[in-house]
C-alpha cells in the first residue's frame, strides 16, 4: 500500500503543469531617464553644474601651478625663510583648493543623488498607474535581467507617459 501511495505522488509530482496568469514586464530606467523631457532636462541641469566645477577647478590648479613655477624660478634668488614661506604658503592653497574640490564633487553628488530620487518619486505614479491599467503584476529594471523577449519592455510606453504628463 505504501508503494502504491508513493508511487502515485511522485506521478502527481512530476506530471503536474505549471500555468501562470502573472504578467511580468521589464523597464530600462536609465533609458527612462535619459529619454524623457523631465530626465534630459535633469541631466543638462547637473551637467551645467559638473561642468561649471570642472572650469572652476582647472582655473585653480592653473593658478596653482603658476605659484608653483614662480617659486622654482626664484628659489635661487630669494632667502631661504623667504622661499620655505612661500612654499607653506603654497601648501596651505593646495590644501584649501583640496578641501574646496572634495566639498564640491560631495555636493553634485548628493544633488545628482536627490534629483534622482526625485525623479524616480514622481514617476513611480505614472507607473502604477500603467501597472493598473494594463492589469500588470510585477515590472523588473532592465539591468537586473540576464535575458528577456523586447515584446516585454515597456520602457517606450512610459516615457510616453511621463512626457505627456508633464506636458
Amino acid at each position: 500500500m505504501k508503494k502504491i501511495l508513493l508511487f502515485f505522488l511522485l506521478f502527481s509530482f512530476f506530471s503536474l503543469n505549471v500555468y501562470s496568469d502573472d504578467k511580468i514586464f521589464y523597464l530600462d530606467v536609465d533609458k527612462m531617464l535619459n529619454e524623457s523631457k523631465k530626465g534630459k532636462k535633469i541631466i543638462k541641469e547637473l551637467d551645467k553644474i559638473n561642468n561649471d566645477n570642472i572650469t572652476q577647478f582647472k582655473l585653480q590648479e592653473d593658478e596653482l601651478k603658476k605659484i608653483e613655477q614662480n617659486i622654482t624660478n626664484v628659489k635661487n634668488i630669494i632667502s631661504k625663510d623667504d622661499l620655505n614661506s612661500k612654499i607653506d604658503e603654497l601648501k596651505k592653497k593646495i590644501s584649501t583648493y583640496n578641501l574646496d574640490k572634495r566639498k564640491k564633487i560631495k555636493n553634485f553628488e548628493n544633488k545628482k543623488n536627490q534629483e534622482l530620487k526625485n525623479f524616480l518619486i514622481q514617476v513611480t505614479p505614472i507607473i502604477e498607474s500603467y501597472m493598473e491599467a494594463n492589469s500588470i503584476n510585477i515590472i523588473l529594471e532592465k539591468k537586473n535581467i540576464f535575458i528577456a523577449n523586447s515584446k516585454y519592455d515597456i520602457t517606450i510606453e512610459i516615457i510616453k507617459l511621463i512626457d505627456k504628463e508633464n506636458n
